[in-house]
């Protein structure tokens, strides 16, 4: 069966036969209709691509047909016969028709054949196109159909390894409290310091403005300051009383032990520097050790854990003497800030202390990363 089909519209059966007989050796179904009304009947039934239509018949025109034709069947392709005198139709034929050629009476057969070809050329043509458009319509809502379901699982998967991500942090964090705990073990006097000196350090990074992974960086090696004092004898440490000359030289060998002790383990690589100078003072002086680095030399790290070092340790008991006041601590922070304290931390730490006063040195705190950012 022919895959294209046209419809003749004439009221003249021997023009119809006519055409009939020129397209016999056409590859395409010819149909024909005397009038508007089979013509539509006939479009309803069967599959037509192109209709050829007469403007004088009975019961209509062929201009009101083919504007019935555009609304009805829109994919059909229209064309009007008419004689050359016509032009005021094909006018009205192009307007309300939209037709796709005009074929003139008499016709040449050989033209009418191309015309022909033509038109389902254009109709196989817009076929095509309507078919790339459904299949591009179809490929679009299948693609965000699996965007969709990509966005979800990437949702999933993204909430997924924060939470394994947070308890790995957790893990990593506790860790790291347990081995300060031991080394605060060692002496009943510091039970609890590195905790402290971390949470203070991290509070003064905080009001620098340092970013979100600096603060931990700086709570972390806050924690493990004084890792370093496993290396250090028990005798020495919970000494009740000053350090003599010998036993203070090898108290301050515990930076480069705790430095020794955490180099082997990667992920605190960048706390490593950290640990090793936080006994560094800011104007390089004998009395800052291991290597008497100065200003910027000292990691900034380092340069804030000394503040908070330092006031932990003024502010707790001694078997050799008493905690100190807050003015008192204000008072040697300000008297060393230059010379063993860097300027800039020590005036965070005093901005502090006088909004939150003792509620600063409270011990019983915690490091919190996101209170600490987003808090």
């Amino acid at each position: 069966m022919p895959e294209h089909a046209v419809l003749f519209v004439d009221d003249e059966v021997n023009i119809l036969r006519a055409l009939q007989r020129l397209l016999r050796s056409e590859p395409i179904e010819v149909r024909t209709a005397t009038r508007a009304a089979e013509a539509l009947s006939i479009l309803a039934e069967h599959p037509i691509q192109v209709i050829v239509s007469d403007q004088r018949m009975p019961g209509g025109t062929g201009v009101d047909l083919l504007a019935a034709v555009r609304e009805q069947y829109p994919n059909v392709v229209r064309l009007m016969l008419s004689g050359l005198t016509e032009i005021d139709v094909a006018v009205d034929a192009i307007n309300r028709g939209e037709i796709y050629r005009l074929i003139t009476k008499p016709w040449n057969g050989d033209e009418l054949r191309a015309t022909l070809r033509q038109a389902f050329d254009h109709w196989d043509l817009k076929q095509e196109i309507r078919r790339l458009d459904r299949l591009t319509r179809q490929q679009n809502e299948e693609l965000q159909d699996l965007n969709r379901s990509l966005e979800t699982m990437v949702r999933e998967r993204t909430k997924q390894l924060a939470e394994k991500n947070q308890e790995l942090r957790d893990a990593y964090i506790q860790t790291i409290r347990a081995l300060a705990e031991a080394v605060d073990a060692k002496d009943t006097y510091t039970r609890g310091h590195s905790e402290r000196v971390g949470v203070y350090a991290s509070k003064i990074a905080r009001e620098l403005e340092f970013p979100k992974a600096m603060i931990e960086r700086v709570y972390i090696a806050g924690l493990l300051h004084d890792v370093g004092k496993i290396g250090v004898r028990d005798a020495v440490i919970a000494k009740p009383a000053r350090l003599d000359a010998a036993e203070y030289a090898e108290m301050k060998r515990h930076p480069e032990i705790g430095a020794r002790i955490l180099e082997p383990v990667r992920f605190l690589s960048d706390v490593v520097p950290c640990v090793r100078h936080h006994h560094e003072w800011y104007d390089g002086s004998a009395n800052g050790y291991p290597h008497r680095l100065r200003g910027d030399q000292i990691p900034i790290a380092s340069r804030v854990i000394l503040v908070a070092d330092t006031v932990e340790a003024m502010t707790s008991d001694r078997p050799y003497r008493k905690k100190l006041s807050l003015e008192r601590v204000v008072a040697e922070v300000q008297r060393f800030s230059g010379t063993q304290f860097d300027p800039m931390c020590a005036n965070a730490f005093l901005r502090i202390l006088e909004r939150e006063g003792e509620r600063f040195i409270r011990c019983d705190q915690k490091f919190d990363i996101y209170a600490f950012i987003e808090g």
